[in-house]
């Protein structure tokens, strides 16, 4: 086989032929920059495409917000041009104001101190919380401003009303102040010491407590008289209790009061929890 002779390549190297690209002068390849602009001149590596999307992309926010102010300001054009009467704007008001009224209440109304003892005289502080502001507030029917009130010299149990009004709705509320004598429990060996025991300041006569009566000590439970007679139950069974003995009985305060004193039967009993119910 002979070798076949091929024609010489049209371009040589010094027209522009190289083993690069086998074009001549004059082809460009993609990428490649001519007078300071890359060819194709279509084309863009990524950078250049994100910043030309970036670009884009303002542009049209900045055209989107442009219309949508222009929007507004024709919007506010129209509303300035018809424009409503005082009548019908007082209207409007009160419509909205009907929508968003909420009716006045009392959070909370607290008497301190609110359980005295009998024979005392006490400065009782009133202190009050309301959802919004009123404009009349009343304590017993006497008007009030603040949130807090104090009164002097209370020597007996008493009932506050308040009442607030806000010139659409009102709300009421009570705060009470209670007296009341002690009432004492504990283990003694006789009668006459009654005031030393354990005591509690309550109007309420029921309770269960525990004691420990030793070597010739009874369990003793006194209370004012005019709370009426009482049960006892030790272990879930009624008695062991003789009947009360009266004694009038002098409190820190001053004041005496009638007494009705119970001792249990046995002395010696140690430790025990007492019920003490309605009698």
């Amino acid at each position: 086989m002979h070798e076949r002779d091929f024609p010489a390549c049209p371009y040589q190297a010094e027209d522009g032929f190289n083993d690069r690209n086998r074009f001549p002068h004059g082809h460009l390849f993609v990428g490649e920059i001519e007078n300071g602009k890359r060819y194709p001149f279509g084309v863009y590596t990524k950078e250049e495409a994100d910043d030309r999307f970036a670009a884009k992309e303002t542009e049209a926010n900045l055209e989107a917000l442009a219309q949508s102010v222009s929007t507004s300001l024709n919007d506010l054009t129209d509303i300035v041009n018809s424009k409503a009467s005082e009548a019908e704007a007082e209207a409007i008001r009160a419509r909205l104001d009907a929508l968003e009224y909420v009716d006045i209440k009392i959070n909370s109304f607290i008497a301190t101190p609110s359980l005295c003892e009998i024979g005392s005289t006490q400065t009782i502080s009133l202190s009050w919380s309301l959802n919004k502001s009123a404009t009349s507030q009343t304590i017993d029917g006497v008007p009030v401003t603040g949130s807090s009130k104090q009164f002097a010299n209370v020597s007996s149990s008493k009932t506050y009303t308040l009442n607030v009004a806000d010139g659409k709705t009102s709300a009421t509320k009570t705060a009470s102040v209670a007296f009341a004598n002690r009432i004492y429990y504990g283990a003694a060996s006789d009668l006459t010491e009654v005031t030393q025991l354990g005591n509690v300041l309550s109007n309420d006569k029921k309770r269960t407590f525990t004691v420990d009566a030793r070597a010739g000590e009874y369990i003793v439970y006194a209370i004012p008289a005019r709370l009426g007679a009482v049960t006892f139950f030790v272990g879930g069974f009624e008695g062991g209790f003789e009947e009360p003995v009266e004694q009038v009985l002098t409190n820190a305060s001053g004041y005496q009061e009638p007494y009705n004193v119970y001792r249990s039967t046995n002395a010696n009993l140690g430790e025990t929890t007492v019920e003490v119910r309605e009698g």
